[in-house]
Formats: structure tokens, C-alpha cells, sequence
């Protein structure tokens, strides 16, 4: 009888450790279940907007002076072309006659390869250009959430390739690990053999994701 008072002991012992080891797992369980919701809850996903994708598909390179004039023909000042909205670009003279060194203040964004380049409010003394034009694309993305973002976890895609983070982009205007938020960011791109037929510009930060089609239009920010 004793021995069977022990026996039977021992195995109310055993399923009392048993039922123990139930709860103490699931307590475990719940509570990293709930660490994990309030970390969740702590880092709101990210909210970015890419505000503008737009390639420019002739915008101004450079200018070569093929034929700066006469002696005493020009003042120093200005070039502007009625088929690139936005061009601008500055040149000097030496004895009137414009120097071989003009420069491209604003690439613009031109209708074909401009044909119509005329000094600024200058009479025309038949001074004649060479311009060479190429692509560029450019970009502004906002982030529109409160958390700061880095931008080694910052990715971009074109048409859903050539993946690279914000950080390693070459073509990020300006060099930063920190995404603050409500900062807006420029991406200017000018490899006019890489940019012939993209279609859609992609940013992705953890699991946001955006997406623009790419304009050929100025665009209108």
C-alpha cells in the first residue's frame, strides 16, 4: 500500500511539473508575442513619396562658340534659346568678340537640339554656336513620416532593376547617412545611355514601397 501511495506521488508530481512547463512556455510565448507588438507598435513604418520622376531628353551640355563675332561686337553677358524652357548660360568677351568658354548655368529642358541660341538682349552680330546636348533624369523624395530613415536601408529601383541603397547612389545630389523627417532629397542622373528607356523610378524602405512613372516633361513642384 505504501508503495503504491509513492507511486502514485510521484506521477501527480510529474504531470504537476508537466502543467508547470505548459504555462511557463506559454507565458514565454506571450510575452515575446507582446514585446514584439509594442516594438511594432514604437516604429511606425516608414511613409516616403517620391514627388517627381522626370527625364529631360535634350538638355544642354555644353556650347561651343564656333563663331564669336566681330571686334567689339558683344558686351559680356547671357545666351538664351526659345526652345529650352529654363536654359540659361553666361559667357565672356575679350575685345568684343565672345570667348570659347561659355557655361551652362541651367541645362534646361529643350524641345530638340536648340538651333536657336541668341545672345540676351544684345542686337545680333551673327555670332554662332555648336550645342551638344545628352539626357538627364532627376528626382525629389520626401520622407513624410517622424522617423529619421538611414539611407544604407534606403533602396532604388529603375523598371525593377539596378537596385542600389541612397547611400551608394552616385547620383544622390547630396552625400548623407540620415533621412530626416520631412526632408526632401534631389537625385540627378546624367548617363544618357543608361536613361534611354527607363519607364519607373522605386523606393523602398523595409516594407514601403513606392513607385512613379517616369515623365519626360518638366516637372511641376
Amino acid at each position: 500500500m505504501g508503495a503504491s501511495v509513492g507511486v502514485g506521488g510521484l506521477i501527480i508530481g510529474i504531470s504537476m511539473l508537466v502543467v508547470f512547463s505548459m504555462a511557463v512556455t506559454t507565458l514565454s510565448n506571450q510575452t515575446a508575442t507582446s514585446m514584439e507588438a509594442l516594438e511594432s507598435a514604437q516604429t511606425p513604418n516608414p511613409i516616403i513619396t517620391i514627388n517627381n520622376a522626370n527625364v529631360t531628353l535634350f538638355a544642354v551640355n555644353s556650347i561651343q562658340v564656333t563663331f564669336g563675332g566681330a571686334s567689339n561686337s558683344y558686351d559680356a553677358g547671357f545666351l538664351t534659346s526659345e526652345s529650352c524652357e529654363g536654359f540659361n548660360a553666361s559667357f565672356t568677351v575679350a575685345t568684343g568678340v565672345i570667348e570659347n568658354n561659355v557655361v551652362v548655368n541651367s541645362a534646361g529642358s529643350c524641345l530638340e537640339v536648340p538651333t536657336d541660341m541668341v545672345v540676351e538682349n544684345q542686337a545680333d552680330e551673327g555670332a554662332t554656336f555648336f550645342v551638344d546636348t545628352n539626357r538627364q533624369f532627376f528626382a525629389n523624395l520626401t520622407n513624410d513620416g517622424t522617423e529619421t530613415i538611414s539611407t544604407d536601408t534606403s533602396w532604388i529601383f529603375f523598371d525593377g532593376e539596378f537596385p542600389r541603397t541612397l547611400a551608394s547612389a552616385n547620383f544622390v545630389v547630396e552625400d548623407f547617412d540620415n533621412w530626416f523627417s520631412g526632408e526632401t532629397i534631389e537625385i540627378f542622373w546624367d548617363e544618357p545611355n543608361a536613361l534611354i528607356s527607363l519607364e519607373r523610378l522605386s523606393l523602398t524602405v523595409g516594407e514601403t514601397s513606392v513607385s512613379r512613372i517616369i515623365s519626360s516633361t518638366p516637372p511641376t513642384i
